[in-house]
Order: structure tokens, then sequence, then C-alpha cells
């Protein structure tokens, strides 16, 4: 199959504590490759939280066509 291009800009995607609502969570662990969790904590209050196959902050890319 042929290659293709399209342009797309990053976006950077965070995720707000549930604790606080101010801070933003960071990793904090390795991930464990058996369940994939990997344990965050809130610069502002270090509330710790683990998310499954997903890291914060992450950048993602989209379209030009694409919202937000």
């Amino acid at each position: 199959m042929p290659e293709i291009k399209r342009e797309v800009r990053p976006v950077e995607v965070n995720y707000v504590c549930d604790a606080c609502g101010k801070g933003m969570m960071a990793r904090c662990a390795d991930m464990d490759p058996g369940t994939g969790a990997i344990e965050h904590r809130c610069l502002i209050c270090d509330h710790r939280q683990t998310f499954h196959w997903r890291e914060y902050p992450r950048i993602v890319h989209i379209g030009p066509d694409e919202s937000i």
C-alpha cells in the first residue's frame, strides 16, 4: 500500500486532579508491564492516582480539520 501524508499539529493532553481540581497529574512510576498501570501524582496536592495504559501529560497529533 502506498504512503500518504497529511498535515497534523501536536496537542498536549493533561489530566486535572480529581482531589483538588487544580493540579495536573504527572507520571511518578514506571508502567507495570503485566497490568499497564501507571501511577501519577498531583503536582499541587500530591494526590496519587493510577491510570491504565495512559500517561499524563502526553502529546497527541490531530489533523487541521479535527477539533480538540
